[in-house]
């Protein structure tokens, strides 16, 4: 797929509600968790502790920080867009 050339904020702005494109597959392992945990002094247990995450998260598994989402953006974003 061809990246998006967005000229304007203008033009950004008429893509509003559409999609701009789709990036690559990117797996958030708990490797990668535990890393930005330690990065960011954030270990709280449903990022870190997979045994308990198992059996008190509703979620029955760890879940990344929602700064680790934010921080692959750009990464995501260089696929799609051409700056």
């Amino acid at each position: 797929m061809e990246k998006l050339v967005i000229n304007s904020y203008e033009e950004f702005e008429s893509y509003l509600g559409k999609e701009l494109g789709i990036s690559e597959w990117l797996e958030i392992d708990q490797d990668r968790i535990n890393k930005f945990a330690d990065a960011t002094l954030d270990h709280q247990w449903i990022h870190v502790d997979v045994e308990r995450a198992k059996q008190e998260s509703p979620f029955k598994s760890t879940i990344a920080h929602g700064y680790l989402t934010l921080s692959v953006l750009p990464y995501l974003w260089q696929q799609i867009i051409h700056r």
